[in-house]
């Protein structure tokens, strides 16, 4: 995890959503024949670890969990390629303190392969969601906060195969 003075945008109120009720269903692309996914909190990237945070990345998307007032989580999902695959990217506040600070967290990575950033960012994701709901049982997503390279639609489709 690391710091930065980056911050990703977290809307404030319901017309800043996208619109997220009545969409078009789609579905996840077929994995890209070499990628393998893997989670960092499982297996640990330890060849070529990045030491800080990352420079080339391309936001995908973001999503948040309301569980209460005061227990909530927001992820902002950012893409980086690198020489020796990708890596998926968690931006995220630390408002439990003051002042509230941005961190960087190493989500998942995936070696090289033949595939369109998209549909390699959407199994980096879907191994992530798969991951915390078998082992930090967490439910389905509450809302779509923001898109960038994967749109609503896209993203309910990842979440259809975990939850």
């Amino acid at each position: 995890m690391s710091t930065t003075k980056h911050n990703s945008f977290i809307p404030m109120s319901p017309e800043l959503l996208p619109r997220q009720k009545l969409n078009e269903v789609v579905t996840v692309p077929k994995p890209p024949k070499g990628l393998t996914p893997k989670v960092d909190l499982d297996e640990p990237l330890l060849h070529n670890r990045p030491k800080a945070s990352p420079r080339k990345i391309t936001f995908l998307f973001s999503v948040e969990w309301a569980w209460s007032p005061m227990h909530n989580r927001i992820d902002n999902y950012y893409l980086n390629p690198r020489r020796s695959g990708w890596l998926l990217w968690n931006n995220w506040v630390e408002d439990g303190g003051f002042p509230w600070t941005w961190h960087w967290d190493l989500m998942a990575y995936g070696n090289r392969c033949r595939a369109d950033a998209k549909t390699i960012a959407s199994h980096l994701i879907l191994e992530v969601w798969k991951f915390d709901a078998r082992y930090h049982q967490v439910d389905q997503f509450h809302w779509i906060n923001n898109t960038g390279l994967i749109s609503v639609e896209e993203i309910q489709a990842i979440g259809r195969k975990v939850w």
